[in-house]
């Protein structure tokens, strides 16, 4: 405990001692970003699905996604849940995970110049989690 306290005190006086406005180089790095957000409909067939069905994805044209925004920006994905009863519509973050007893189910994001891939894994089957995918809508953020 006491080499653990001595350390967090030595880490407080380094960084105490760095010389320049944090504030002015926070204001810079925000202000040098550039953001967009990018709205896509998510297609109704996956591009390609493996045999067993435990691996499938699809590919979406992003002219966004420049040589200089695949080098340097960082890029996330929601997925927008509607409900039809009162239940709030909202975004999802990818990557998402489903576990239960039975399964297991994921879905993630790549991206390369001028594209995104969805992809989805499963210890069954992907096309369930497909399906609640389909036709709706994903927000990509770009922060570059």
């Amino acid at each position: 405990m006491k080499n653990l306290l001595l350390f967090t005190f030595i880490c407080s006086l380094f960084i105490s001692c760095a010389s320049g406005d944090n504030n002015q180089m926070a204001e810079t790095i925000i202000n040098s970003t550039e953001n967009k957000i990018v709205l896509l409909e998510i297609p109704s067939e996956l591009t390609y699905l493996s045999d067993d069905e435990q691996y499938g994805n699809f590919e979406i044209p992003v002219p966004e996604i420049t040589e200089d925004v695949y080098s340097n920006a960082l890029i996330s994905a929601y997925i927008q849940r509607t409900y039809d009863d009162d239940t709030p519509e909202r975004w999802s973050q990818l990557p998402q995970v489903f576990i239960n007893s039975d399964s297991s189910t994921s879905a993630y994001l790549s991206f390369g110049e001028g594209f995104i891939r969805i992809s989805f894994q499963s210890n069954e089957s992907v096309g369930n989690l497909f399906d609640r995918f389909s036709g709706r809508v994903l927000k990509l953020i770009i922060v570059n």
